[in-house]
């Protein structure tokens, strides 16, 4: 979307921080890459997702602790067993999970360092509807420690495709954004390439698959597919593949379109020879070889790893940004070297002045004087090792002056999209940018845009700093920003479900056969209020659903989702038609994609994350100014298609980012069916069966443009629509 600078904000996605419906799925097809969930399936952290704090499947880690008896309960480790180890001197890492935080516990990274382990694999995602909430944390202090880590993503096939897995993935885990907003790769030095755990289906049972999660083994490899050149699209890295020869023989059948992507074995050991191989690999990176490890810093029981004999795993460097003239201090860090194991360093096209040194890898010296820009290579080599080059960009930045910034305003509800600019001697995003005191609902990227939606009147003190790769401030401003409550309403009419209307009553609501009596109009602000004469529909206590004078408050907000569902801000339930006391009723559920949560609103438009541009089914689908009567309006429909002037929007051909999409004639097939995800943010309008969303392919401001398929990332404003 923006090229590709300033595109996107440091938040990871809050998918489910609070039990908040990020989407239900379209029922009844299964396509290439991708899985179909049961109809009317909520994307949310449900009771039967037991697995997602556990490292692997409950089968996976059982048989890593040489279990050959009965499987343990959900939630329960496995009893020990007896297997060989990895050759004596071997570099050792740890596999962790949210698990390990259990009853309040905390990692001692520094303990685990101490005892001699190299390298962390930390569980960020799963599906695409868990987060880990300590992924931050304990990736950061394991780095502190010296370690080098990795994130590894719990792929559900039976959830999602690939391709939007691949994008949950990376957005919980990328921490300099910067890199991947121009085009680079999303690394800070320390960090090794994303991995794909592809093993049993903890949820067979419940899910009602299999142990492949309900895939034909063509289908199967479609969905590694997708998620492996996703990975290698946004970040030019190969993903790791984490697998057992059992599953991957029978889930795949063999396949060896893989080789690319480094492997990292599961597999107990009892004869003393190795692992036991997946078609495909000629040899491993990494071994998992136990999940009953002890290991000082960590609480009971925890996985563990190998590094392979012949593997070199070279962390890439973060692109750099240093000022001119200024000493530089930057070693190249790879597990091999901080395990003591002999490797040497040449590099190509540094900076003039600086120089690496072949035994240690650190590179020092003095940048130029001027502003300028090299693209370097470093080679590193081993005996017995593949050589690694990598390959990353330096800058060295003259005196930097940040642009005076304006105070801004805005009404609650109104998306926001402020440039903060910058200059530094050179093109494009070479420093990175913070903000404090933002008002709520905007997030700022490292590059420098401020995004959202304003969801909290006030007035807000905003202070931006500009940092370089020291990490020491280079730029600093304040500015104030003012948030008005919105006055005016946007659409009118009646809330309906399976034809019956959401009603006022003297003393609260009801649902009645529609009537189309005044009790039954609905006035819809932009800021997401259903109001009538001065007081809103708000979320009451114990599920019950009350009118209130309208104060924008969050229990007052309604946010429309997939399937027609209308999600409250604050509590995350879904407004339902309900029997009390034997009459009809209102009430707030946990959602669930049934029918009395299923409700049709009147047409409006459907709003981006770029000020005062709206989606429209005008020559194809295209982005026109909100104001325009071109711009018209969008009903999204309980069976999940979205509708315009009596048609469908649909996905276009070829299913890849960039393909265009397109309006039809209303069928109900699969590529007319959308998810809402996010919804509570500002929602991606997304396609199951691509995996991809609705999106501006540059994020234009300034004229009608062409909407096509692109990828579900945080917070770009060219993915991001409010309905």
């Amino acid at each position: 979307m923006w090229p590709i600078i300033a595109r996107r904000a440091s938040a990871a996605l809050t998918l489910l921080a609070v039990p908040a419906l990020v989407g239900l799925a379209a029922p009844g097809f299964v396509a290439p890459g991708f899985a179909a969930p049961a109809p009317a399936t909520t994307r949310l952290l449900r009771p039967t997702h037991f697995n997602v704090a556990a490292t692997h499947s409950p089968r996976l880690e059982h048989l890593l602790a040489g279990g050959t008896g009965p499987r343990p309960a959900p939630g329960q480790r496995p009893a020990a067993g007896r297997g060989a180890a990895p050759a004596k001197g071997s570099v050792l890492g740890v596999d962790v999970a949210s698990g390990q935080h259990t009853g309040g516990a905390t990692i001692n990274w520094t303990e685990v360092a101490a005892a001699g382990y190299r390298f962390a694999f930390i569980k960020t995602t799963e599906g695409s509807y868990y987060a880990n909430p300590y992924f931050g944390s304990d990736q950061a202090a394991a780095k502190t420690a010296g370690l080098l880590v990795a994130a590894y993503h719990f792929a559900n096939p039976a959830d999602s495709s690939g391709t939007l897995q691949a994008d949950f993935a990376i957005d919980h885990s990328t921490i300099d954004h910067s890199a991947i907003d121009q085009g680079g790769l999303p690394t800070d030095g320390v960090t090794l390439p994303l991995i794909a755990d592809l093993e049993y289906d903890p949820y067979a049972t419940v899910d009602h698959t299999n142990e492949c999660y309900g895939l034909t083994q063509r289908q199967m490899v479609w969905w590694i597919e997708a998620f492996t050149k996703e990975v290698h699209r946004l970040t030019g890295q190969h993903p790791v593949i984490y697998t057992i020869a059992d599953w991957w023989d029978k889930c795949t059948g063999g396949s060896t379109a893989f080789a690319a992507d480094p492997l990292w074995v599961a597999s107990y050991d009892t004869a003393g020879v190795g692992p036991t191989m997946p078609a495909g690999w000629p040899a491993w990176s990494y071994w998992q070889y136990t999940s009953i490890g002890k290991v000082p810093g960590i609480k009971g029981v925890t996985d563990l790893s190998a590094l392979g004999p012949t593997a070199l795993e070279v962390a890439q460097p973060a692109t750099q940004s240093d000022p001119a003239g200024s000493t530089v201090h930057l070693p190249i860090r790879s597990i091999n070297a901080s395990a003591g194991q002999a490797v040497s360093y040449t590099a190509s096209g540094l900076p003039a002045g600086l120089a690496i040194d072949p035994n240690s890898g650190l590179i020092t010296g003095t940048l130029p004087a001027g502003p300028g820009t090299s693209i370097a290579s470093v080679t590193v080599e081993g005996t017995g090792l593949a050589p690694v080059t990598t390959v990353f960009t330096w800058n060295g930045h003259g005196p930097v002056t940040l642009a005076r910034l304006r105070n801004q305003s805005g009404l609650v509800g109104s998306p926001q999209l402020v440039q903060v600019s910058v200059s530094d001697g050179l093109p494009g995003c070479t420093l990175s940018f913070r903000a404090a005191g933002l008002p709520p609902g905007l997030t700022m990227s490292p590059c420098g845009l401020i995004a959202g939606w304003l969801t909290k009147p006030g007035s807000y003190q905003v202070a931006v700093t500009v940092t370089d790769s020291s990490g020491g401030q280079v730029g600093a401003s304040t500015f104030g920003w003012k948030v008005d409550q919105r006055g005016s309403a946007g659409p009118a009419g009646p809330v309906e479900n399976q034809s019956h209307c959401l009603s006022r009553l003297r003393t609260g609501t009801s649902v009645a056969k529609c009537e189309h009596i005044a009790a039954e109009r609905w006035s819809i602000s932009r800021g997401g209020e259903l109001s009538q004469r001065g007081t809103c529909l708000a979320a009451g206590h114990i599920g019950l659903v009350q009118l209130r004078p309208c104060h924008g408050t969050s229990f007052q907000i309604w946010q429309e989702s997939s399937g027609g569902a209308l999600v409250n801000l604050a509590t995350g339930d879904c407004l339902a038609a309900v029997t009390a006391h034997h009459r009809p009723a209102v009430g707030l559920l946990a959602c669930d994609g049934s029918r009395p949560q299923r409700w049709l609103l009147p047409p409006a438009p459907i709003t981006s994350d770029l000020p005062g541009w709206c989606a429209s089914a005008l020559d194809g689908v295209s982005l026109r100014r909100c104001h325009s009567p071109l711009a018209g309006t969008w009903t999204p429909e309980p069976d999940g298609t979205l509708r315009a002037g009596g048609r469908c929007l649909a996905i276009g051909f070829p299913v890849v980012v960039g393909a265009p999409v397109r309006m039809q004639r209303c069928t109900g097939v699969t590529a007319q069916r959308w998810q809402f995800l996010n919804a509570l943010r500002g929602a991606w309008i997304m396609n199951p069966k691509a995996g991809l969303c609705l999106a501006d392919p540059a994020d234009q401001r300034t004229a009608p443009v062409q909407l096509t398929l692109g990828a579900c990332l945080a917070t770009d404003p060219g993915v991001s629509w409010r309905l």
